[in-house]
């Protein structure tokens, strides 16, 4: 890719022309000298420079094709890398914190006996900032949950999850009855806890939108939610210290089963299916579809499937 390209990818990012020549080690003038040499080779303005700078429509449309351009040479080069050094390769998967934790460590043994000379990163962050940093490189792929239906993803379907909810025996005796709890196991109504503390969840996560989708649907209004958390394992913890309830993806729930093994009476954590929850969570593997991927990458992405299943097959 041209310099001129790279400089203007690095100020569309930035949307500052002092960031961008700080980014890319060049002064400002050499910045506005590529952008207006860019400018008057395609014969339109690529950006608006009052009352502040931003991408004019010209400039939209060449930001995402430079990140396809960048996205291609960036696999090309890691292909022509591969046939030259057999299984040398390096690549970032993108998931939450909550998977990795359950996932990665039942797989990336068994991936590094098959590949040792793979080098393999991974960017925790919440679904929507994963499309993001797919869309200008950061990654190669990532573990997505209800990910946006983006003609330039290729989708790669692992399972549909299903959320239940959580509550410690500690909370449950002080607002329910034992004949209740038997009630819960064929589903609780999220309407009869409205006066239990829950965490819930950040509000661009995939999980919240479901979760508020349902509340919405059925008109429940929970009262009192102090705590807005995005990893799993905090519900978990805060759930078993009688803090609160929770609710959490069925695949997540590895934790609670490790708890209840070891814990005291009073911190037994219950976990009921919810009544009426009929939101799929769909978990899927995306890259961007002009990507040719790598014989390492589609290994890795085999031997994610194969958990994930494990992991479903677990909870039936």
């Amino acid at each position: 890719m041209k310099q001129s390209f790279k400089i203007f990818l690095l100020t569309a990012e930035e949307m500052s022309i002092s960031r961008a020549a700080k980014r890319a080690y060049v002064t400002q003038q050499c910045v506005s000298d590529h952008i207006k040499r860019l400018e008057d080779e395609y014969g339109v303005a690529l950006f608006e420079r009052k009352p502040r700078l931003r991408l004019t429509e010209a400039g939209e449309t060449m930001l995402r094709s430079l990140r396809s351009v960048h996205i291609l040479e960036n696999n090309m080069e890691r292909n022509i890398r591969e046939i030259a050094d057999g299984q040398r390769g390096s690549f970032t998967v993108g998931m939450s914190t909550s998977r990795a934790q359950i996932i990665l460590p039942l797989m990336l043994k068994r991936y590094y006996e098959h590949f040792p000379k793979v080098d393999v990163s991974f960017y925790v962050n919440d679904t929507v900032v994963l499309e993001e940093k797919l869309l200008d490189g950061t990654i190669d792929l990532f573990l997505g949950a209800n990910a946006s239906l983006n003609p330039v993803f290729h989708t790669m379907p692992l399972a549909v999850d299903r959320m239940y909810l959580i509550i410690s025996e500690s909370l449950l005796q002080q607002h329910f009855g034992s004949r209740e709890i038997k009630e819960f196991e064929q589903g609780a109504d999220l309407a009869r806890f409205s006066d239990v503390p829950f965490s819930l969840y950040y509000e661009t996560g995939a999980v919240n939108l479901i979760v508020q989708q349902h509340l919405k649907d059925y008109g429940i209004y929970l009262k009192n939610t102090p705590y807005h958390i995005s990893d799993c394992d905090t519900h978990i913890f805060l759930c078993a210290s009688g803090l609160c309830a929770a609710l959490i993806p069925e695949m997540l729930s590895l934790r609670i089963y490790e708890h209840n093994a070891k814990c005291d009476p009073d911190k037994y954590i219950h976990i009921f299916p919810v009544k009426n929850f009929h939101y799929p969570l769909r978990i899927e593997l995306i890259w961007h579809k002009d990507t040719q991927q790598p014989f390492y990458i589609k290994a890795f992405c085999e031997m994610l499937q194969e958990e994930v299943n494990k992991l479903v097959k677990n909870h039936e």
